[in-house]
């Protein structure tokens, strides 16, 4: 009886062990166009393709750009949800090429690229990203009520009133005397980019928003909107205003 137990035991074994390793094959989504766009540099007339993975969040995001008598060249682009680009009159000799994506998360953050489409070659123009990084600002609180922002690079300054936030937020952050306890605001990095038509001058600008939030996310006091202009060589600041929701 013993050797018969033993002997199941074993044959179990070899069973369990020798069961054949079973593969599982998975079918990987195909690359899919998302947007041709025709591009031109000088005299020399191309196209740009968008091309991703994914219906809705798209990885390996990429554009291909061929112009006509010229070999064509890639640039891989940030992966998001709802990738889009366009073509821009930005008031240069050729037009601009806008490419952004969203994240997905609360906020409503994403990714803005501007690029310079050349023939055999591209430049990066702008990257929210890195304005976030250069041009930056600064928020406190005030007694009674108020809250100081102030543009790290140019020193100035500008007082809000912020009686009109939620009175839950208030008043852990103003004392009934005025007095500030100790909440104090932050500056977001840019969340939102858009290219926005100059009317008067027949050229596109671009508008770049940072929120301005205490306490919590949910508590935004305003946007510290930005009016950026191409100067020739990159987008430069011309003009900063902080938006609030009355």
């Amino acid at each position: 009886m013993r050797k018969f137990i033993a002997f199941a035991f074993v044959m179990a074994a070899v069973i369990i062990f020798s069961v054949p390793q079973i593969g599982f094959a998975y079918a990987e989504s195909p690359k899919r166009e998302i947007k041709t766009s025709a591009v031109c540099y000088d005299d020399t007339e191309g196209v740009a393709v968008l091309t991703g993975v994914g219906e809705n969040h798209v990885t390996d995001v990429v554009l291909t750009v061929k112009f006509d008598g010229f070999p064509s060249y890639s640039v891989a682009l940030p992966e998001g949800y709802s990738p889009y680009m366009e073509t821009f009159d930005f008031g240069a000799e050729n037009k601009f090429l806008f490419y952004s994506s969203q994240t997905g998360g609360s906020g409503g953050y994403g990714s803005y690229r501007i690029y310079r489409l050349q023939t055999d070659s591209y430049e990066l123009l702008y990257d929210d990203s890195y304005d976030s990084e250069t041009v930056t600002f600064g928020a406190v609180f005030l007694p009674d009520g108020f809250m100081e922002l102030r543009d790290d690079l140019t020193g100035n300054a500008l007082s809000v009133y912020v009686g009109y936030m939620d009175k839950t937020f208030y008043n852990q952050i103003f004392a009934p005397d005025g007095s500030v306890k100790g909440e104090q605001p932050y500056v977001n990095a840019v969340s939102f980019v858009s290219p926005s038509f100059n009317s008067a001058s027949g050229i596109y600008r671009l508008l770049t928003y940072r929120s301005v939030a205490a306490v919590a996310e949910v508590n935004r006091l305003g946007y510290i909107v930005q009016t950026l202009d191409f100067d020739g060589k990159k987008f430069v600041p011309t003009f900063t205003e902080f938006s609030i929701a009355l």
